[in-house]
């Protein structure tokens, strides 16, 4: 891990002791204090937490097959890696560095302060932290995470990080209803300075919560433990509309703190969107090729972006196959998708001040429709797949944006959804519902904002191509993959690689092919 983390540590307890405090009392700065409050470390910890998926989406995105280079054979498209590069290690950084020492620091200072809403708050981040590193990289430090006295850290199990995010959450629903209890309130003043997720609304932060729990028992299908029912009553408990959605503040001042999809970062221009996007959303998977002119889903211009003879069009990693050679006029950058203004802003989540999003109403809605339907509880999983749907062309109607949990933007009339939910795209009735039908709208829903979880969802799968459909496997693989597919992220280079080669090595995660290896919550 990340030596640097450490040290830092070391030396804020060095400051606390009592032979230091005649210097800390000579040379306290008014302008620098020795206290880190709750609500000062709450920001850079959300910003971090926005950093870490958007940077990785980059690369999982090429995984998940959202998106491709603009170039053929990149090695993301053909599922490598990058040797000795911290490329796809962001969230990686995120849970040991952005939130790590901060996090502890968080619960420190509340619990010297009796701030339950703020201990809520640090055991939520950190379980959705712990719920995030499972997914990518399997293998997790938690036991010796932060021991200040280690420079090397013994991964633990899959089972361990998973167990750590429940429990977790069991902190965090303790604290916040601990802290309603004692003053009655939901809404605080005290935790709205700092917070730019849910500004002090301790009922969201509540159902936050719940979503992390849902997302947890959702990805354990494959196991004969899975419970249907604990899926629905997570979900349940959680969001109940699109106003709930989890997601974080940007300010767009500059391009520090815009939207990382947004013109002024300049982060898309060697993206191209993938065939299989354009043909879920154009009508060709979901409807059949003979109806898609009719039954084009009413996001596609908000989402995507035509060539100049208007023709939609994307890339078939790695090679390409269609267009790649022609990639700069037949298949438009994103890039263009946060400069075509429409009713004065940007489309979609990609203007400067679009929120980072973590989690949504509509991919919960989906998450429980997959439960219900394996539950074989039809009538149930077909009410939450419309439900999801609809929710869905809400979202991306009305994406937040700027300080507001919901935005000001009305792209898709209520005729064109009315439409499009009565059209062959979607299913008419619980029994000709299917998990593809489930798995590729929720897979449109996560469009942008969570690669991750649109990943995880075709690895429990195992890349199925009749539950995906359109997703094919790339022709030509990174040559360390031997033939195989990715399935975890490897841990990042920079502090694992260098820091922590024995532990990689007890895991595995020294060999070319460990990225290769299948995580413990896609197994039986």
């Amino acid at each position: 891990m990340k030596k640097f983390a450490y040290i830092i540590t070391i030396t804020l307890a060095m400051l606390g002791i009592s032979s230091c405090k005649k210097f800390v009392d000579i040379n306290t700065n008014p302008n620098a204090p020795t206290i880190v409050t709750s609500s000062s470390l709450l920001p850079p910890i959300q910003a971090g937490m926005a950093r870490g998926i958007w940077f990785d989406s980059r690369y999982i995105g090429q995984y998940a097959q959202i998106w491709g280079a603009s170039a053929a054979n990149n090695v993301w498209d053909q599922e490598g890696y990058a040797p000795g590069a911290d490329s796809n290690g962001e969230m990686w950084r995120t849970i040991y560095f952005s939130l790590g020492q901060n996090i502890n620091l968080m619960i420190q200072d509340a619990t010297a302060n009796n701030r339950y809403e703020y201990l809520g708050v640090a055991y939520a981040l950190r379980a959705w932290g712990w719920q995030y590193g499972g997914d990518i990289y399997n293998n997790m430090v938690v036991n010796e995470a932060y021991d200040p006295t280690k420079l090397t850290f013994d991964y633990d199990s899959p089972q361990t990080v998973y167990a750590e995010a429940v429990k977790d959450c069991r902190l965090a629903l303790q604290y916040f209803n601990q802290a309603i209890k004692t003053d009655g309130l939901t809404q605080s003043t005290t935790l709205q300075k700092g917070d730019f997720m849910y500004y002090g609304d301790r009922s969201k932060w509540i159902k936050f919560v719940y979503s992390i729990l849902a997302q947890n028992a959702s990805h354990f299908t494959n196991k004969s433990t899975f419970s249907p029912d604990s899926v629905v009553k997570y979900v349940d408990l959680s969001f109940a509309s699109n106003a709930d959605n989890a997601s974080v503040q940007c300010a767009a001042t500059n391009s520090t703190d815009a939207n990382f999809w947004g013109p002024s970062r300049g982060n898309l221009g060697t993206f191209r969107q993938s065939d299989f996007i354009v043909k879920l959303l154009d009508g060709r998977i979901l409807a059949g090729a003979a109806n898609q002119d009719l039954t084009a889903d009413p996001r596609l211009p908000l989402l995507l972006m035509p060539s100049k003879d208007g023709v939609y069009r994307g890339v078939v990693a790695p090679t390409g196959d269609i267009n790649i050679a022609d990639a700069n006029t037949l298949i438009p950058s994103f890039a263009g998708l946060n400069t075509i203004k429409s009713t004065g802003t940007s489309k979609y989540l990609f203007d400067d001040n679009s929120r980072g999003v973590f989690m949504t109403y509509p991919v919960l809605q989906f998450m429980k429709a997959e439960a219900l339907y394996k539950k074989g509880d039809m009538g149930g999983a077909y009410a939450a797949y419309i439900n999801g749907i609809s929710k869905a062309l809400d979202f991306a109607s009305n994406p937040p944006s700027s300080a507001n949990l919901t935005g000001n933007q009305n792209f898709i009339s209520a005729a064109a959804q009315a439409k499009y939910l009565a059209g062959t795209s979607v299913r008419q009735s619980a029994a000709s519902l299917k998990l593809s039908d489930i798995l590729q709208q929720k897979f449109i829903a996560l469009f942008l904002w969570n690669p991750i979880e649109a990943w995880s969802d075709e690895r429990r799968f195992n890349y199925d191509a009749t539950v995906f459909q359109g997703f094919t496997k790339p022709g030509t693989l990174y040559t360390d993959n031997g033939g195989k597919q990715v399935y975890v992220v490897r841990p990042r280079y920079n502090s694992e690689y260098i820091w922590n080669v024995p532990a990689l090595q007890a895991i595995g995660a020294t060999a070319p092919d460990y990225h290769t290896t299948k995580p413990y919550f896609i197994l039986p």
